[in-house]
Formats: C-alpha cells, sequence, structure tokens
C-alpha cells in the first residue's frame, strides 16, 4: 500500500493538479492542513483525502513527521501542492517497493520558475527523498533539511521522465515574498545555533552563491533566466546575512 502525504496552506488551485497527477498510483491521501482559509480541505475530500488539522507552521519540516505518522501504507510519497508526478515516475516507484532492495528514492526534481524549465543553475536535477518505507525517514525542525534515512537509498538517473514537477514560482513577486520569509527563519535558526554575524560571510557566501550556480553549474545556458536566478539567489544569502547582522545587534 502507497501513502501520498501532503501538507497544504491555501493551495486549493495547485492542489487539485497535484492529486489529479497521482491519483492512479497512491492508495491512500493523507492531507495536513495547517488552518487553510480557502477551499483545499474541500478539494482534498475530493480526492478522497483523509484530512488532519494542524496548527500554523512557517516551514514544513516542522510537521513532516506528523503527517507521516497519519499514512497506513508501507510506502510514503511526499509531495508538496505545487507539485507533480513525472509520466513515468510512478511506475517506477512501484517497482522499486516490490523488489525491496532499497528503503528511499532519491527523486530527480524538475523546477519550472516563470513557466520555464531551468535546466541547469543548480535546480536539476535537484534530488530530495520522497519515497521511502514508513519508518525509515526521520525529519529534522531545520527549514530544507535533509531527512535522516535507515537504509539503502536508490538515486534515481536524471531523467525528466522519472522526475517531480515543481512548480516553483510564477511571478518575481511570488519570489521574493517566499525568499524574504525563508530567508528570516534561516537567519533565527543559526542563530538559534550560536552562530553570529561575520564579515567573511556577508561577502563570501552570496558570492559563492553566484559563483556555484552560475559557473560551477551553468546558469548561463538558462539565459537571462540563470542569470536573473544566481542574482536573486544570491541576494537571499546578503538577506540571510543582514537578518544575523540585525538579530546579534539587536542582542548584544
Amino acid at each position: 500500500m502507497i501513502t501520498l502525504s501532503l501538507i497544504c496552506f491555501n493551495e486549493a488551485e495547485n492542489l487539485k493538479r497535484c492529486l489529479k497527477s497521482a491519483e492512479d498510483f497512491v492508495d491512500e491521501v493523507i492531507v495536513v492542513d495547517l488552518g487553510s482559509s480557502d477551499n483545499s480541505i474541500e478539494v482534498a475530500k475530493k480526492f478522497g483525502a483523509k484530512v488532519f488539522g494542524h496548527q500554523f507552521v512557517p516551514f514544513v519540516e516542522l510537521t513532516r513527521d506528523y503527517a507521516i505518522s497519519k499514512a497506513n501504507g508501507d510506502w510514503i510519497l511526499i509531495l508538496d501542492p505545487d507539485e507533480e508526478i513525472g509520466e513515468n515516475l510512478g511506475e517506477k516507484l512501484k517497482e522499486v517497493a516490490k523488489q525491496g532492495k532499497f528503503v528511499a528514492v532519491n527523486i530527480p526534481g524538475k523546477n519550472i520558475f516563470f513557466g520555464r524549465w531551468i535546466s541547469h543553475t543548480n535546480w536539476w536535477p535537484d534530488r530530495h527523498i520522497r519515497f521511502f518505507k514508513k519508518g525509515k525517514v526521520r525529519w529534522s525542525e531545520r527549514i530544507h533539511s535533509y531527512p535522516k534515512v535507515e537504509g539503502k537509498i536508490l538515486q534515481l538517473s536524471a531523467n525528466p521522465d522519472l522526475a517531480i514537477l515543481h512548480f516553483g514560482y510564477d511571478n518575481l513577486n511570488q519570489f521574493i515574498d517566499r525568499q524574504n520569509r525563508y530567508s528570516t527563519i534561516e537567519a533565527e535558526q543559526r542563530f538559534g545555533e550560536g552562530e553570529r554575524f561575520s564579515w567573511i560571510n556577508f561577502i563570501w557566501k552570496p558570492t559563492r552563491e553566484f559563483l556555484i550556480r552560475f559557473i560551477k553549474h551553468q546558469g548561463y545556458l538558462d539565459g537571462f533566466y540563470g542569470f536573473s536566478l544566481t542574482f536573486l539567489m544570491s541576494v537571499y544569502k546578503l538577506m540571510v546575512e543582514i537578518k544575523l547582522w540585525e538579530l546579534s545587534h539587536k542582542k548584544t
């Protein structure tokens, strides 16, 4: 039995597309709703999902394990509402579950930003653990963290047909709003772990981000999209350092 696990907050339109893509693959759908004010819950129930309410949290890693705990399946597929499973991915994952050689699958992510697939710029193949045997994977409460896996992991090849499609940002405002929120969370986490503002990091981390994405991962091959996204991610790193400075300044 395969369970699809989702965490949702005001994602009604995306949720329809997401659940439609997986309905012929999964046996159970679990949706943890963080207090949506739109009709996300109604959409989920139309697809036969079991819906559980949860207090709002600022990022999904805080509720990953909770959502998984509600699943009855032996295998879990994790999707976000703005994602879909690729054309041939479902059959491949069923094969993995049947063979039983692995406890988790690292699946490539096909990131579609501003209506375009970003095939370089360190956003492809962008693998994440999204399919696993229940009880073998645990998440920390750190934003964008990689989970702890107990057992052997299958690394899927960088094949677009075996990917999760991620429709991340439709426009610049969405990108800026989300990165502003994420940068606050990251700065607060780092401060809470004892890190303080450093001029070296202030200069080096945004610079490193640009060099890695645009040069090492060939962001220039994505044209203006690659340059713009590289620049924006460098600004994100700069925002984190400035917010860390703010926290350090307030606490001293």
